[in-house]
């Protein structure tokens, strides 16, 4: 029985990689893999947890797995057909990243699955292929390319990121740091729950005799990591509200902003919420927060969070922030700006995003902050606060922008805040003036966070 449901799990993990490859849904894997995760909320937590794994990594590894097709297969990943293509991808990934699979039941089950989608005629070719890529994978890291001859393409295959992310990083943060990130990015990682109600300590029992495993937040009280979930619903407390998801990074986003109790707080790119639901936690009863978004269905997705979490303090509309609203002018006491970006920070996290952003995007993307800002601005009471954030790593998008905010003081009127004393004293190091770069993997002895770029303005 648990062999069939184990098949079971391999078919709709290749039918939702197939429908990511045709494009479906944008191509958005995330959204994609929520929908089947919920399709199948029947089945088994561990089986669910398998599906969301082995769909992850193969999204994550493509290029390395791609890689491992080119040196095993006669013919290259790219000529492939696709269902053998993302056939190979899964057998690849499990014989090399997954230890509890068996080689055997690995390939095996990579065969069954061509036969079944009809490639009854190539079952040998792909039974081939994996019996020699399981054969070499203690000498699979020989064929990468030379890190001294080819530092950037070496690093593009070995840790799955396309060459010109790759450069990126490079130059702005140098080889060490660069390779250190990228290998952190493919790291499995669980989520961030911030949990808000008294019983925490039965809570967290709850968690370790549901099987999740719980790490605690250093940064942060009352957070904590959780692994070995396939979905928020599950989680004890999750539907009452108890527990609100956000990355460890950007709840840091939010502390930077200094919210007190009555503040009134402005949200201008606010969905799905986990920025204005903790802001309206710290702003309390007294305080209020406006939080908007460029559509019905972004806001709605705000709605669903603050609505679960109980929060009464909390307006949202629908609001393009790129165009002035003269009714916010001067009303915050502190405005968050998480602003659309490239997203390079969250490539652990949103797996395929890496492979759909272009450098052209970024500058862009840039150019779409500054508008912005500029409208932003004018919602901060005379001495509030402006935070300027981004999932990003790209100094065009962030270092840049607030080189430019801080420059053209006629458009802006901001100066810098010290933003070292807004956050907790272990990233202190990582601060340079009013901004900070959080990586993923640093420090080194925290766990795993989103990459986020976090700077603090006060307005004159």
């Amino acid at each position: 029985m648990k062999e069939v449901k184990k098949n079971k799990s391999r078919e709709i993990a290749f039918e939702t990689l197939m429908s990511i490859e045709k494009g479906e849904d944008g191509g958005r894997a995330d959204l994609l893999l929520k929908g089947v995760l919920e399709k199948h909320s029947y089945m088994d937590r561990r089986d669910r947890a398998f599906i969301k794994r082995l769909v992850t990594e193969c999204i994550k590894r493509r290029i390395y797995l791609d890689h491992c097709i080119d040196c095993f297969s006669k013919t290259p990943a790219k000529k492939c057909r696709p269902a053998i293509r993302v056939i190979f991808r899964m057998g690849i990934c499990q014989l090399y990243f997954f230890d509890g699979v068996p080689a055997r039941a690995a390939v095996n089950e990579s065969v069954e699955l061509a036969v079944k989608k009809g490639f009854t005629s190539l079952k040998g070719y792909v039974n081939a292929v994996l019996r020699t890529a399981e054969r070499s994978r203690n000498e699979i890291e020989t064929k990468l390319p030379d890190k001294k001859k080819s530092l950037e393409k070496f690093l593009s295959i070995k840790y799955s990121v396309p060459e010109w992310i790759v450069k990126e990083f490079l130059i702005s943060f140098g080889e060490e740091r660069t390779e250190n990130t990228l290998a952190a990015s493919l790291k499995e990682r669980g989520v961030n729950v911030r949990y808000r109600a008294e019983d925490e300590a039965a809570w967290l029992d709850a968690l370790k005799e549901s099987g999740i495993t719980v790490l605690k937040n250093p940064l942060i009280e009352h957070v904590y990591e959780l692994s070995g979930t396939s979905g928020m619903e599950e989680l004890p407390g999750f539907n009452e509200g108890k527990a609100a998801v956000q990355d460890m990074s950007s709840m840091l986003a939010v502390k930077a902003a200094g919210i007190k109790s009555g503040d009134t707080v402005i949200d201008l790119c606010a969905a799905p919420g986990g920025k204005c639901c903790f802001a309206a936690e710290l702003a309390g009863s007294e305080g209020r927060v406006y939080a908007f978004d460029i559509s019905e269905k972004k806001t709605e997705l705000i709605d669903e969070n603050y609505e679960r979490l109980g929060l009464s303090n909390i307006e949202t509309a629908v609001g393009d922030a790129t165009v002035f609203n003269e009714e916010l002018a001067g009303k915050a006491d502190v405005v968050i700006c998480d602003l659309p970006c490239s997203g390079l920070g969250v490539m652990g996290r949103k797996a395929d995003l890496k492979y759909r952003v272009t450098s052209a995007d970024v500058d862009s993307l840039a150019e779409l902050q500054i508008k912005i800002l500029k409208n932003a601005t004018s919602y901060v009471k005379s001495g509030g606060t402006l935070v300027f954030s981004t999932c990003t790593v790209s100094r065009r998008e962030n270092e840049e922008n607030v080189r430019r905010v801080l420059e053209d003081h006629d458009s802006f009127g901001l100066k810098a805040a010290d933003i070292k004393d807004r956050l907790p004293a272990a990233l202190a190091g990582m601060c340079e003036g009013n901004h900070v770069q959080l990586l993923t993997g640093e420090p080194a002895d925290m766990p795993l966070m989103d990459g986020f770029f976090i700077s603090v303005f006060t307005k004159e």
